[in-house]
């Protein structure tokens, strides 16, 4: 993950906390599940089941709303999600910064971040007993008015009455965007021995980050704060943009090294999650976390070097829905020029110790498949799909019917104590029911060609094959390296 601001810190591109284009996801990865929380609301004239979504970690669920009413969720067994930044969703760009404070004020002071329903339905002035499901329905429908502009209403009067709360002046809204879980960055680095190559920069939610180098002359490199000091971890909280380097001493044979960072936290609501599929028919909609439980996380990065003369790049890539499009940047930490090569874009010429940027135009809702190539074999792919703006799709036709399964056991710290939780079946015209033993989720938005997604499997799919019970960064902006 990378922000736009690159800077040569003593052998590469420096980097922030903003959502990356290239293969890691730094944070949570997560499979949708078939549960959901909710009840009927009505949008452009139509029903829709609104609420909350739940997703499997490797130890643990997560819930969340969605941000992005004009996409459907995708169909499919195992559908995933990564964690990612405001800066790489709908709620990316200027003029979206009221609607994602409000939002966010909206997560912490509605369900499932108060559990009480009585105190919640006390403070919003609600009549009547507020249910898990009325509370998961007027949050969402208070959601879709500031991330889709949508007049979304209940059909529960006491949901109604909490959405009217949600959405009146009592939001003053939370600008700060939450912290990510864990962010290690960028995702390589590349220098010569004898200095300090980075920085990697570190952004967490955790309490205590813990820090580890493997690969070559681990018994010579190590890794170090801005100050030069060895650190094998961090205590919380840790501050914004904490910077560290790898101290390769002259003379270290070329060699590479991972750092590798892990920890155990609670993700703060407010964090965006994106689909990973990397085509429009398997792209999925957005959604934002409303609760998770204390869960591992992992990131790593790679450092390497190179003794001798000639141009050492490396390339970082973006996406920056304020220039519709997605930014490659390319640093050469060498002592030569080096000519690379950004398709689709243009060939530029970076010279030693500089930085230069390539801007992709990419259209909204469509793919891309970007590769740098350049010096001494350097080969680098990034790609994903740009989901910028918020869609004009339209709610399907028909209203998914609903039923009532008990809550498994095990319900996640900040997520529902429910009692009940609403499983919505496929779609069926108002006043039918679906067929025996079929249930999933259901849409809440798309157009009318596409169908609400069928019953997910349960079951975490971990990227790459990996069968570990930890999470690895795979972004849905991925790509690789060759």
């Amino acid at each position: 993950m990378l922000t736009t601001s690159l800077v040569l810190g003593g052998s590469l591109l420096a980097a922030g906390a903003a959502v990356a284009a290239d293969a890691p996801g730094a944070g949570v990865s997560a499979v949708l599940q078939s549960k959901m929380v909710s009840e009927e609301v009505i949008v452009d004239g139509q029903g829709v089941q609104g609420g909350l979504f739940t997703l499997k970690t490797a130890n643990g669920e997560i819930q969340t709303y969605c941000i992005d009413f004009g996409h459907p969720v995708n169909t499919g067994d195992g559908v995933e999600y990564q964690e990612s930044d405001w800066k790489s969703s709908s709620l990316g760009g200027k003029d979206k910064a009221p609607a994602a404070a409000k939002i966010r004020w909206i997560l912490e002071n509605s369900y499932p971040q108060v559990k009480d329903l009585k105190k919640l339905a006390e403070a919003a002035g609600v009549k009547g007993d507020l249910t898990e499901q009325d509370a998961a329905a007027g949050t969402q429908a208070a959601i879709w008015n500031f991330s889709d502009g949508k007049n979304a209403v209940p059909t529960d009067s006491q949901a109604k009455q909490l959405r009217d709360y949600l959405v009146s002046d009592a939001n003053k809204g939370i600008a700060a965007e939450p912290k990510p879980s864990l962010s290690l960055t960028p995702d390589s680095v590349s220098g010569k021995p004898g200095g300090k190559l980075g920085p990697f920069t570190v952004n967490s939610s955790a309490s205590e980050v813990k820090l580890a180098v493997s690969g070559d002359a681990k018994d010579k490199v190590k890794l170090v704060d801005k100050d030069g000091k060895p650190v094998t971890g961090l205590t919380g909280p840790v501050a914004k943009d904490t910077q560290l380097f790898l101290d390769v001493p002259a003379g270290t044979p070329d060699g590479a090294a991972t750092v590798t960072a892990d920890a155990d936290t609670v993700v703060p609501s407010g964090r965006v999650f994106l689909s990973k599929g990397y085509t429009p028919a398997k792209h999925s909609q957005t959604m934002i976390l409303a609760g998770s439980t204390k869960l591992s996380v992992t990131d790593s990065a790679k450092a390497a070097w190179k003794q001798g003369k000639g141009a050492l790049v490396d390339s970082v890539a973006q996406v920056e829905c304020d220039s519709n499009g997605v930014r490659v940047s390319v640093a050469n930490n060498g002592d030569e020029a080096g000519s690379v090569t950004v398709t689709p874009g243009k060939t530029v010429t970076v010279q030693p110790g500089k930085v230069e940027s390539v801007v992709v135009p990419v259209a909204e809702d469509a793919a891309y498949d970007i590769k740098v190539t350049g010096p001494n074999g350097f080969n680098k792919e990034f790609k994903g799909i740009l989901d910028c703006k918020v869609s004009t799709g339209t709610t399907p036709t028909g209203t998914p019917t609903a039923t009532t399964s008990k809550s498994p056991t095990g319900t996640p710290t900040g997520t529902p104590s429910a009692s009940s939780t609403t499983t919505a079946a496929h779609p069926a015209p108002v006043g039918t029911s679906p067929a025996p033993g079929t249930t999933g989720l259901a849409q809440t938005g798309g157009n009318d060609a596409t169908p609400v997604i069928a019953a997910v499997a349960g079951g975490l799919v971990v990227v790459g094959g990996a069968a570990v019970f930890i999470l690895r960064r795979r972004g849905r902006h991925g790509g690789s390296a060759a």
